[in-house]
């Protein structure tokens, strides 16, 4: 089973409350602390032990790592990248709290942005935004830029800066990472179930690059193509009418869950590509509105609620004062 298949569980389970359990030869998703509403990716072991794969540093004896005498590998690094490689597998969590909903947008967002930015190409120059959504996707994760600083992405490759300032291919750090913890004494169980993480670790890195495979949401709304970054980017320069149109369509309170869904990635390319360097283009929405009574106060309404680099103080030389006061509690 390929890493979208899992995705596209996580993206189920996410809309549905019944769901079945992940159909999978050795992974499943666990419910940590007994929190019904909380899963977590987790690896069968044997038929009595699994671990987390966020847990996955559980399996070897980290004093491995305390003094290090690698060509590459400094103490510091190692340590780095045990946690990068540990806290990479939360863009798998599946969190329905409600407090949870707007972090779960953005890695949503994020994720499919990162991959889907590598398939169109960097026709509009994204590089660097590409770089940026999965800096803040491993933030998201739990990861300090004390790591996601350290990353790059070159030639379709996650790149990592060590301490000495040299930069390596991330599978090829793993590949190196595995064969110093393959030095501890371990029984067969654990050292098969490392085996697997290192394969599941690399596959992962593909996945979020999605550089072999690149996942869609599985959603016939026919305004998912305006929720990837270059054709909304496009269809802006283009023709922004019918962007503004499908903007207004992102408020249609007969949506239902999953085009809702669609609508918040959509409105959220609005506030980064287009509001967050350029906040009077909001003005050009406000006339647009104009023979739609409500209408543009309701966009503007998602679009802070959604707090995706844009709020009030983006747009108070812009001349809609008058409609930011009236709208409460963002």
């Amino acid at each position: 089973m390929s890493f979208s298949k899992i995705y596209d569980y996580k993206l189920r389970a996410y809309f549905n409350e019944r769901i079945s359990d992940l159909n999978h030869e050795y992974l499943f998703y666990s419910y940590p602390d007994q929190e019904q509403n909380s899963r977590i990716l987790t690896l069968n072991i044997n038929e009595q032990d699994y671990v987390s794969l966020v847990r996955w540093h559980d399996l070897f004896d980290r004093s491995l790592f305390a003094k290090m005498d690698h060509s590459i590998l400094s103490v510091t690094d190692a340590e780095l990248l045990i946690r990068l490689l540990s806290l990479i597998f939360n863009v798998f969590d599946v969190h329905k709290d409600v407090v949870y909903r707007r972090k779960n947008l953005f890695c949503f967002y994020y994720q499919y942005q990162v991959s889907h930015l590598a398939e169109r190409g960097n026709e509009f120059s994204l590089t660097q935004d590409r770089l940026f959504f999965l800096h803040y996707l491993l933030y998201e994760l739990g990861l300090g830029d004390d790591i996601y600083d350290r990353l790059t992405i070159e030639n379709n490759k996650i790149m990592y800066r060590m301490e000495d300032a040299q930069q390596y291919d991330l599978h090829i750090l793993i590949d190196i990472l595995h064969e110093h913890i393959n030095k501890n004494k371990t029984d067969m169980d654990t050292r098969a179930a490392l085996g697997r993480i290192k394969i599941l670790q690399g596959q992962l890195v593909n996945f979020i690059l999605g550089s072999h495979e690149v996942y869609d949401f599985p959603f016939d709304d026919f305004n998912k193509p305006f929720a990837e970054a270059t054709l909304f980017i496009q269809a802006y320069n283009s023709n922004k009418h019918r962007v503004l149109e499908v903007l207004i369509d992102c408020i249609n309170e007969h949506q239902s869950p999953t085009e809702q869904f669609i609508s918040h990635l959509i409105l959220m390319n609005y506030s980064y590509f287009v509001l967050k360097s350029n906040p009077s283009e909001i003005t050009y929405l406000k006339l647009f509105c104009k023979k739609k009574p409500g209408v543009f106060m309701k966009v503007l309404t998602a679009l802070l609620e959604i707090r995706f680099f844009v709020d009030k103080s983006s747009f108070t030389n812009e001349g809609i004062n008058y409609y930011l006061s009236r709208i409460k509690g963002v």
